[in-house]
């Protein structure tokens, strides 16, 4: 037999001489309620992380290769342009970031 250490928990804290085994009070199941066959909890589903990485790569996609003597104006495009251009080179990991951001994807 199990001994209750704490025997306040069993001690209803309205007052009532009912007492319910943890989440059996009707209160706490009157607001369950199940999904229909088909229907999603979560119709959009869970949001995407790196939404704005992805416009950037595909942006930046759509532009011509350029030659190595290209400097970019900004660190942020010197990145974006290096994502594309080891991934044109065949570096796995680059076209794996472009594969799951849907860079990689016929618009």
């Amino acid at each position: 037999m199990k001994v209750d250490k704490q025997p306040d928990n069993q001690e209803s804290i309205t007052g009532n001489s009912k007492t319910y085994s943890r989440g059996e009070h009707p209160n706490s199941k009157a607001n369950l309620t199940s999904f229909k066959t088909g229907e999603s909890g979560n119709p959009s589903g869970r949001p995407s992380k790196y939404v704005n990485l992805s416009k950037a790569l595909k942006e930046v996609g759509k532009t011509p290769p350029y030659d190595f003597d290209y400097i970019a104006p900004t660190y942020r495009l010197a990145v974006l342009h290096t994502i594309w251009h080891r991934a044109s080179e065949g570096s796995m990991p680059h076209i794996k970031v472009l594969a799951e951001l849907g860079c990689l994807d016929h618009d």
